[in-house]
């Protein structure tokens, strides 16, 4: 079972790895070269011992044109090691690309329950220590394995009964190695996780910065990221003794073997049982031998490395992807359900995030073509659940939900996503220029387009106040800018997608009165002519929705406009009391 493991393990392994034919081939010519001079050096010694040994003038020729093979063969090798290196790093580019695009297919719940700096670590640190294992551990592995074998093989050509001493002791050598190795795995795992961890705090800190100052915070993260990073050095420690008795057991069984076939070839030659140019030989191919019997264990142990950094890599690739059409696995829709002249409608939707709360139970709502509605209640309500539902980041659980007329079964999350432009509460912005982030909303959008789009959301003004205009550089997420700033920008990067379909979460709750003002008039531009959908709490923002819906656990419990939901006394009428001038 065990062995079943491992081969699946490697033909995994090695299925990262997808058009790399030239890699293998190299990765296998590089030790063949090695043992194709190893063997042509060892034959030159023995015609070259003899024939003068003989004044054999035959044998010496051809002595000489064996040296000229070994030059011709080494200058070879140098071509092939350069091919082998430039295999490299063609497949860690595809390998890249590879995970990155599987990261971009993967469901939001994958992220949500995964920390952001495992990911990075996954795609950076790990991807590239794979590159080191292409480099430097496969031909740590290979080479000893097929040098060994084959210095074997030649010995028991030259003399039989010499080579099969030289088997039975690196049998003996090998299944020695692999038990002192095998607790490699469990330590190379333990250290890759601890390193994960390590990782997600040093990210914590520096996400958090400005808080941690704020607060007397510093110590803490400090001492917590310091107990991992000690934690890290204790178990590679551990590691790196438990691979120095690998390699002391390597050294010594080298050397024993090497002493035992220098005394029982010398023994045979005086014997006359062996002539001494086949002895040097021989011993010259034995140093091949000690190669693999001194390297066996530790390449071992870097072959299980590459396997632990690959399962890392794969414990991405092998996450279900999000489904290429929400028809994959859309649920059956009741014969009640009708999307017609609806801009957007659920119908009796339910969902649970973790399949036992449900967050929403049975929420009906509908927003006309071209009209807007308003989405209130209380914090964990249900409301920003709704918005990333008719994104698509999740599916229902049961019920149905349609866009301009089609069931969301009926679209691919591209489809959808065309037809949405989304301004969440906290607009994220890329490390760029203004231009360019406003431009991401349509990428082929004009410089023309871009200052448009800025202007109708009364953002062209702060824009043109930096010296560089469009041009200038927001920071990392950001930060250089107010955040009045970067909902403006949000606003105009929704104003150049020109989607039917907009969606506002929260958009204004974080600003102030004057901020507010400005982005407020920039919303309202935008929500002309479109279908919309509002999670607010400011009272402004959506005292003028066509229809406003109060969800409280995960149900609807009011629907109607402002005024009529005031005269009902109701939630809704408490929400806006308790708020003062927001629900």
């Amino acid at each position: 079972m065990k062995d079943r493991t491992m081969i699946a393990r490697l033909k995994k392994y090695i299925s990262l790895f997808e058009k790399s034919g030239i890699y293998w081939f190299c990765l296998l010519l590089i030790p063949g070269t090695e043992v194709f001079i190893s063997a042509m050096n060892a034959l030159f010694y023995q015609k070259i011992i003899n024939a003068v040994t003989a004044s054999d003038m035959i044998l010496f020729r051809s002595a000489l044109w064996l040296a000229a093979v070994v030059l011709v063969a080494s200058m070879a090798k140098c071509l092939i090691v350069y091919t082998y290196m430039y295999q490299i790093r063609l497949i860690m580019a595809r390998l890249r690309i590879r995970v990155m695009t599987h990261l971009f297919r993967l469901p939001m719940a994958y992220f949500e329950g995964h920390h952001t700096a495992d990911s990075i670590q996954k795609l950076c640190f790990n991807v590239e220590d794979i590159k080191n294992s292409l480099a430097n551990r496969h031909s740590q592995v290979i080479n000893p394995v097929i040098m060994g074998v084959s210095a074997i093989t030649i010995i028991m050509l030259l003399d039989p009964r010499i080579g099969l001493m030289v088997l039975v002791l690196s049998i003996i050598s090998v299944r020695i190695n692999m038990v002192l190795s095998k607790p490699l795995r469990g330590m190379a795992v333990r250290i890759q996780k601890l390193l994960a961890s390590c990782t997600e705090s040093l990210t914590d800190i520096l996400a958090g910065l400005d808080v941690i100052r704020m607060f007397p915070g510093a110590r803490v993260m400090v001492k917590r990221y310091s107990a991992v990073n000690a934690d890290v050095a204790v178990h590679t420690m551990k590691r790196f003794r438990r691979m120095s008795d690998v390699r002391a057991v390597e050294w010594a069984f080298g050397f024993l073997c090497n002493i035992v076939i220098l005394l029982v070839g010398v023994f045979m030659s005086f014997a006359g049982l062996v002539d001494f140019g086949t002895v040097v030989a021989i011993l010259s191919l034995q140093g091949m031998v000690s190669f693999f019997l001194s390297n066996i264990g530790s390449a071992w142990g870097c072959l299980i490395d590459s396997f632990v950094l690959a399962d890392r890599v794969f414990e991405i690739l092998d996450q279900p992807a999000g489904p290429e059409h929400y028809g994959d696995n859309a649920i059956e829709e009741d014969s009640a359900f009708s999307v017609d002249g609806c801009g957007i409608i659920m119908h009796d939707a339910v969902f649970s995030y973790d399949g036992e709360d449900r967050i929403l139970d049975g929420v009906n709502v509908t927003v006309d073509s071209g009209k807007t509605a308003a989405l209130v209640g209380e914090s964990g309500g249900g409301k920003s659940t709704i918005i990333k539902l008719l994104l698509g980041f999740y599916q229902l659980n049961s019920g149905a939900i349609g866009v301009l007329g089609r069931p969301l079964s009926d679209l691919t999350p591209d489809e959808l996503r065309r037809k949405i432009a989304y301004v969440p509460q906290d607009a994220y912005l890329f490390t760029t220029s203004i231009k360019e982030n406003i431009r991401y909303g349509r990428q082929d959008a004009s410089d023309e387009e871009v200052i448009e789009a800025a202007k109708r959301a009364y953002a062209h003004e702060f824009i043109m106040a930096f010296p560089n205009g469009y041009d200038t550089l927001v920071g990392e997420r950001g930060e250089s800018l107010s955040g009045g700033q970067r909902q403006r920008i949000a606003i105009a990067r929704a104003f150049i997608r020109n989607a039917p379909i907009l969606l506002l979460d929260e958009a204004t709750s974080a600003l102030d009165s004057e901020s507010e003002q400005l982005v407020q008039k920039g919303l309202e531009a935008l929500m002309g002519g479109r279908t919309t959908l509002v999670v607010a709490h400011r009272l402004s923002t959506i005292e003028k929705a066509d229809v406003i819906y109060v969800i409280s656990g995960g149900k609807v419990c009011e629907q109607g406009r402002h005024t009529e939901l005031l005269e009902q006394g109701g939630v809704y009428k408490r929400l806006v009391e308790l708020s003062g001038s927001g629900v």
